[in-house]
């Protein structure tokens, strides 16, 4: 697989965030165009061919580029807002007169928004947040623009450069999926074993915001999960107590016992299907978090501040779970989830082969257009276990493609849109599978559908994970290439 590119057309000395962007992802080649906007190189780009092209107008240069003609361009672009300045020249006018710096910096981000709603290609990054959470003291330096035009400070170039890498490896199917958390002195203040339910107090310090920080990941598709050092049902009744405005079903994983954190921690990848290197794993524990980080290094855990009333600011902060796009399916995986516990039930009372045949599933083709193509572009992201050559596209890079999104469902539910298969005449360029449909004769449905439509062809890429793929074009008889 080639290096990854990108290109940086930037209004700030570009060497400092190439630097940075070369230790956050490692093995990049980044090529820079200090203070030129991308449609002025438009030709070095091209012969460059970069897999991403960072626009950054800081708000420093005053010099508001547009940025919808961005989205004709052949390219994927990052664009990172303007920062919030103001000459204190107009008090609390600045607000609202059009002509005041403040002013235009908001409406060139407002229009940055709205091309990013509206254009695939062109991601809007929040350096706003940034400078928003770290300060401005901390991210920009009067000294270095005038110096060097340096926009950032080297705190706040590392920071972009975290957001932008955290972006493109969330392209590349490198997102994490799940949150585990630990339940005495975590969610509560307290130890239920020793205390009782009763004992408890869901009321201390940080321990409601962090709850509620944690009800705001499941509304938008994460995954909860518990790994506690616990009586399993002692630590459930805990739940029972006024105040605590969550309940054990909230969360998709539930591992209460007196073993090792990171065993915890393999069996609820194993049972949300996913792999250890999508958990983010929170415990008030030094002792607990070091155990995890030794045997578990892909496991992102972060170091919790003392005390707990900043632990849902910290967490915000950390940009955990960066997503490329969101779509409805991520809202309903939890859901989806819940339904899979009812299939496990079910294949454990019956012969695989009885099983299948009783799930009674339905599989819904739709030809890959608009309306599907974000869901698409996320399998292919997102599927590492079943991508059969280990293809990755955003949603401008299928536009005009042909090929299919299928849909599943069975007794059980819906399981939504689980696959997509990207066609290049008849060869199979692209096919991934969630791993919720996996085990269950998914594969031969859909190949049985392309075949409906005409011979095709396929090829297996080996990567790291995709190992279950390597033989079912010869089990289902479709010819190799």
């Amino acid at each position: 697989m080639s290096a990854l590119r990108l290109a940086l057309c930037t209004d700030s000395a570009p060497q400092a965030l190439a630097r940075a962007l070369g230790r956050t992802l490692p093995g990049a080649e980044v090529r820079a165009w200090g203070f030129a906007w991308p449609p002025a190189v438009r030709g070095e780009l091209e012969a460059f061919a970069p897999d991403w092209v960072v626009a950054w107008a800081c708000a420093e240069a005053e010099r508001f580029p547009e940025v919808e003609p961005l989205a004709a361009q052949p390219f994927r672009f990052l664009v990172p807002n303007l920062v919030t300045r103001d000459d204190g020249t107009l008090g609390s006018l600045a607000l609202t007169e059009p002509a005041s710096l403040r002013a235009r910096i908001a409406d060139w981000n407002a229009r940055l928004v709205a091309a990013a709603r509206a254009h695939a290609n062109l991601w809007a990054v929040d350096l706003e947040g940034v400078q928003a959470r770290l300060g401005r003291g901390r991210t920009f330096d009067p000294r270095l623009w005038e110096a060097a035009a340096m926009a950032l400070t080297p705190e706040g170039t590392e920071a972009l450069a975290g957001r932008l890498a955290a972006i493109v490896r969330a392209a590349q199917g490198q997102v994490r999926k799940v949150l585990v958390t630990d339940l005495d002195g975590t969610l509560w203040d307290g130890i239920v074993s020793e205390t009782g339910p009763e004992g408890i107090d869901p009321e201390g310090p940080g321990r409601r915001a962090y709850r509620a920080w944690l009800r705001a990941l499941a509304a938008r598709g994460v995954l909860l999960a518990v790994a506690s050092r616990n009586d399993p049902a002692t630590a459930r009744a805990a739940f029972a107590h006024p105040g605590m405005e969550m309940a054990p079903g909230d969360f998709l994983a539930f591992e209460a016992d007196w073993g090792p954190k990171p065993a915890m921690l393999r069996r609820i990848a194993a049972r949300l299907h996913v792999g250890t290197d999508a958990l983010v794993f929170v415990d008030d524990r030094p002792e607990q978090r070091a155990q995890v980080r030794a045997e578990l290094p892909e496991v992102a855990v972060p170091e919790m501040p003392e005390d707990p009333a900043r632990w849902a600011e910290f967490l915000a902060g950390l940009n955990l779970f960066e997503a490329a796009q969101l779509t409805a399916d991520d809202a309903a995986r939890a859901q989806t989830l819940r339904d899979d516990a009812a299939r496990a039930e079910a294949a454990a009372a019956l012969p695989p082969e009885d099983y299948v045949a009783g799930l009674r599933q339905e599989l819904l083709p739709e030809p890959l257009g608009p309306a599907n193509l974000a869901r698409a572009a996320q399998l292919t992201q997102r599927c590492n276990q079943f991508n059969m050559r280990g293809t990755r596209h955003t949603e401008a890079e299928l536009a005009g493609k042909k090929g299919w999104v299928y849909r599943l469902r069975d007794r059980f539910g819906d399981l939504g849109a689980v696959g997509v298969v990207v066609l290049e005449g008849d060869f199979i360029e692209t096919w991934a599978l969630s791993c919720r449909a996996l085990n269950h004769g998914v594969e031969r449905l859909i190949l049985d559908h392309l075949k409906a439509q005409g011979p095709v062809r396929g090829q297996y890429v080996p990567t790291a994970r995709n190992g279950r793929c390597a033989n079912v074009y010869k089990e289902n008889g479709v010819p190799t290439c």
